[in-house]
């Protein structure tokens, strides 16, 4: 009698991609504020998008009970979404930071808990955030690696980029660096990763929660002004420094070298200044305050946020 063949094994069918944000991003703690910060580029198995992966949320910043959030997120684009925006709505009605704090970190092990009883625990998505939290008491910085939360008293990154913005956080990032150095910082990281690291890319998103003052997204114009400096510098810092370790070198040829760096950096500098000017002056977002506030532009801060001295200033 001829055995039958064995039936062949059914083929496992295979999941859709995930929509994987493969990113960069990051926190940092200043002597007067929070910055965090994310690129755009989005990876969802060979195609890429640009995807804004940094979410800011604001409540009375000019009442007696100021409250202001910044997210960022990578890993599983759908919950991230929920996640941020679940973590709003249980914070936005509450004031004081602590509460503030414990309510967004049991909103997340709620979540997870609700989507592993659902998927299995060994199936459900995960994601990495970065957040910020600004009060009237302060300020705190926080990472949330799925379902575990916890303080970060300086810096913190993760995402595909996370090497680089570690090596570069490690000789740039002091406690005591204000927060527009934080911001400089942070378009630097964003920067090289983009350059470097496969699966980052897009534009550059940063966000500052101020202890004193306007917090929110920084102006892309400012930025752009600021990456376009930094990339300059980094290739003249290249090159001056194989000069400067040149031994061989005479001192006169050295102090030429260095002189001419430092007047193109300073005619850079002021074209960087020039075009600032020119977008608070003329560009979209001026035209529109100009017709609201009656032929005058708003007065913007370093940082590109429109100055406001009280909650009656409507712009």
């Amino acid at each position: 009698m001829t055995p039958k063949p064995y039936p062949s094994p059914q083929p496992k069918p295979e999941r859709l991609p995930e929509r994987k944000a493969v990113t960069i991003i990051a926190g940092f703690r200043s002597e007067n504020g929070i910055v965090v910060c994310a690129d755009t580029q989005e990876t969802s198995g060979p195609s890429k998008r640009t995807v804004p992966k940094l979410r800011f949320e604001a409540r009375g910043m000019w009442t007696d009970a100021p409250l202001a959030i910044a997210f960022c997120g990578s890993g599983y684009g759908p919950l991230i979404d929920k996640l941020t925006a679940e973590c709003w709505k249980a914070a936005e009605p509450l004031g004081c930071l602590d509460d503030v704090c414990e309510i967004i970190e049991k909103t997340i092990k709620k979540l997870y808990k609700e989507y592993r009883s659902i998927y299995g625990a060994s199936e459900c998505p995960t994601a990495e955030l970065i957040y910020g939290v600004k009060a009237k008491e302060g300020n705190k910085l926080f990472s949330a690696n799925g379902p575990i939360v916890n303080e970060k008293p300086e810096y913190y990154s993760t995402g595909v980029g996370y090497y680089m913005a570690d090596f570069l956080a490690s000789r740039m990032y002091r406690p005591y660096l204000r927060l527009h150095q934080c911001v400089i910082l942070a378009a630097y990281i964003l920067f090289q990763a983009k350059e470097h690291v496969d699966g980052c890319g897009g534009d550059s998103h940063i966000a500052v929660l101020r202890d004193d003052g306007e917090s929110g997204l920084v102006d892309a114009t400012r930025i752009e002004a600021i990456t376009e400096m930094l990339k300059l510098f980094d290739a003249g810092c290249g090159e001056i420094s194989l000069k400067v370790a040149d031994l061989d070198l005479d001192e006169e040829s050295l102090a030429k070298e260095l002189n001419d760096l430092s007047e193109l950096l300073k005619h850079y500098r002021e074209l960087q200044r020039n075009e600032i000017k020119k977008h608070d002056e003329f560009g979209l977002a001026a035209m529109f305050a100009r017709i609201a506030g009656g032929g005058k532009p708003p007065i913007r801060d370093s940082l590109g946020m429109i100055v406001r001295n009280k909650p009656s200033d409507e712009i």
